[in-house]
């Protein structure tokens, strides 16, 4: 059996590739775009909509990623992958800022999950980028921790599936955070093998794809996870190499290895900054996000633990914020950061190197317990980049988790030693007995005394396992809540037929491919649907913008009177009216235009796609209004202009 795991370890990376292949073959992906179905259940062809869900279920709430992240990919298809595109907008989106869409550009060479989209076109590529990325999580982390924990394989285990899997990972799945530490891991993974490597071959592997994954790093533009992110990443990198210096390859005739990287990532970046800087500053610049201090302070010591209604949420709508809100990384850090002083008096005694790796944690995740808690001043939040960390729960998360995995690691390698038989079975009962203290009335409206209950028990009956050595049943149950609670959030499916296999979206290709420069417009729809035009070759004039439109914003509001409206990231709902254009803010990244009749002609559109009848208010402005298709109670309208 021990022959067996030693041989999947050894051949873990092209066990991983096959894996990646099958999915590939079998077009898998976990997105959510089965929503569009419900906005549009007239199919094309029945059969092709039967094979598209696999199993699980849509959710609605991840919109971010089936309305906008996939939406946008798509459209880069109908722009040849160009880094500027008017798909969604009237003067141009930077696609490289646009959640760094696939671009036929140096850049992407830091961008290997796009590369699908590039080569194969949009079914392969969204398989390419999910199956890819999921796949990544667990090798990257996996590696992480076998480097943490010196080849621990239980822990290396059970902790990749803590990071992959976790409730925060899966909900928020796709868009800019779980890239950041899907990086973060890979740049410490790498960057560890790069010094310490002792095939030559691997060295040189490491010098090669060291540039491409910084660059794909630093244009994550996601400050939020990116700064805590790349701190940990320095840290524990620099401790692991203090740690096993002895075993360091690296000598300074090898300088030429961090030449070739660090010229790469010089160049790739003076590319970017040189062509696209104004449209990173006007992104930098905007109401919202970009303007956005902060000096945390905004978080409880609940906010510490793992949120007892994160194992609930792929089962059960949560009844406060939403589901990818509520959900949180699976840790034990809490626990943990209470016994580490002893663990560490332990270490000492005992001239272990390892407590490096440990006191560095420890320290950084105290750092960003009391930024959580207690807030920095405005300077020190400005000096340390802090300010730009609006979420400091997510990545305080992250590192609990490798926290956790590494005070595991630390206790199994002298078989608990540092604590006594009772202390063995009192503290994780005591910490059970304080996680009872955070069931309030909220929590027990959302589910069950009984089951909120079962869940503690089960954390402390897996804290005691750790304690007492019970390490295949440690890792069977941590594994098995993982698989629990992240497994089932996303759906498994086949294809793309939600977004191309309607009446309607053959009739927005078609017509684009006819017409490539008309413009279009969504009126009266939910956001979702504007982004859905785009996915199937239409330009169209409000989709989601991440940059603001400023040549649209020049036409509709010459003297800026909406600017704070506008002047942001912003899905885009539009109303026309007989009144003057005016914009209000609906939410922070949602706003509504309530469009002049006679400013369509400023836009030069020619489509209007609607659930309303509006041709007899365009009849009224001596304007052309022919309704050349309807499905599902949607219009399409051809306007011209006398």
């Amino acid at each position: 059996m021990k022959s067996r795991i030693n041989n999947l370890i050894k051949w873990r990376w092209l066990i991983a590739l096959i894996v990646f292949i099958l999915c590939l073959i079998f077009k898998l992906h976990g997105s959510s775009m089965g929503m569009y179905n419900t906005f549009l259940p007239t199919v094309t062809d029945q059969k092709e909509a039967d094979k598209y869900s696999v199993i699980g279920t849509d959710r609605a709430i991840r919109s971010d990623e089936w309305a906008v992240q996939v939406p946008t990919f798509f459209s880069q298809y109908y722009n040849d992958y160009n880094v500027m595109s008017e798909q969604m907008s009237v003067g141009g989106e930077n696609m490289i800022l646009d959640y760094f869409a696939p671009v036929k550009s140096i850049v992407s060479l830091g961008k290997p999950l796009n590369w699908g989209y590039l080569f194969f076109g949009n079914e392969v590529g969204l398989s390419w980028y999910w199956c890819g990325q999921l796949i990544l999580l667990f090798m990257t982390a996996f590696e992480l921790f076998m480097i943490l924990t010196n080849r621990c394989v239980k822990a290396s285990v059970f902790g990749a599936f803590m990071i992959a899997l976790s409730p925060c990972i899966q909900w928020w799945f796709l868009p800019h955070m779980p890239i950041v530490f899907l990086y973060g891991m890979a740049l410490f993974d790498i960057g560890y093998y790069f010094f310490s490597a002792k095939k030559k071959w691997l060295r040189w592997l490491m010098t090669i794809i060291a540039g491409p994954i910084v660059l794909g790093f630093a244009l994550s533009i996601f400050p939020s996870c990116q700064v805590p992110v790349a701190i940990i990443v320095v840290v524990l990198l620099i401790m692991c190499l203090i740690r096993d210096k002895q075993s360091i390859e690296f000598s300074p005739k090898q300088w030429y290895r961090i030449a070739i990287p660090m010229v790469f990532v010089c160049i790739s970046m003076g590319y970017f900054i040189i062509n696209y800087s104004n449209d990173l500053m006007a992104e930098m610049n905007t109401v919202y996000p970009g303007k956005r201090v902060s000096v945390g302070g905004d978080n409880g010591i609940t906010d510490l633990f793992t949120a007892l209604s994160s194992i609930f949420l792929p089962y059960r709508d949560i009844n406060v914020a939403n589901n990818s809100e509520a959900s949180t990384f699976i840790q034990f850090a809490p626990f943990f950061i209470v016994l580490f002083p002893k663990i560490a008096r332990f270490y000492r005694e005992k001239d272990d190197r390892d407590l490096l790796v440990g006191k560095a944690i420890f320290i950084i995740i105290l750092v960003q317990i009391f930024f959580m808690c207690a807030g920095f001043t405005t300077i020190l939040s400005q000096i340390t980049f802090f300010k730009y960390i609006n979420r400091m729960k997510i990545p305080y998360g992250w590192l609990a988790v490798i926290f956790t995995v590494w005070c595991i690691y630390a206790i199994w390698k002298y078989n608990g030693q540092m604590f006594k038989k009772w202390e063995k079975i009192l503290y994780p009962c005591l910490f059970g007995g304080l996680y009872c203290t955070f069931i309030t009335d909220e929590l027990t409206q959302y589910v069950s005394v009984k089951y909120i209950l079962a869940e503690i028990v089960l954390f402390v009956f897996i804290l005691i396992s750790v304690m007492i050595q019970l390490r295949k049943l440690t890792s069977c149950l941590i594994i098995g809540v993982m698989c629990i609670a992240g497994i089932t959030v996303n759906p498994i499916r086949h294809g793309i037929s939600p977004i191309t296999n309607h009446p309607i979206s053959q009739f927005i290709e078609s017509t684009s491919k006819n017409k490539p420069d008309a413009k279009w417009i969504a009126v009266d729809v939910n956001f979702t649907l504007n982004n859905f035009i785009m996915a199937n070759g239409a330009q169209v004039v409000n989709g989601t913008n991440f940059l603001p439109d400023f040549d649209k914003w020049k036409l509709l509001d010459k003297t800026n009177l909406y600017e704070e409206s506008w002047n942001r990231y912003a899905h885009q709902l539009v109303t026309i009216v007989d009144d003057s254009t005016s914009v209000a803010l609906e939410q922070n990244d949602l706003i509504h235009v309530y469009l002049n009749v006679e400013d369509l002609k400023k836009m030069d559109i020619e489509y209007v796609f609607t659930q309303t009848d509006i041709s007899s208010q365009i009849a009224e402005h001596n304007m052309g209004c022919d309704e050349v298709f309807e499905q599902d109670g949607y219009h399409v309208y051809q306007i011209s202009y006398n």
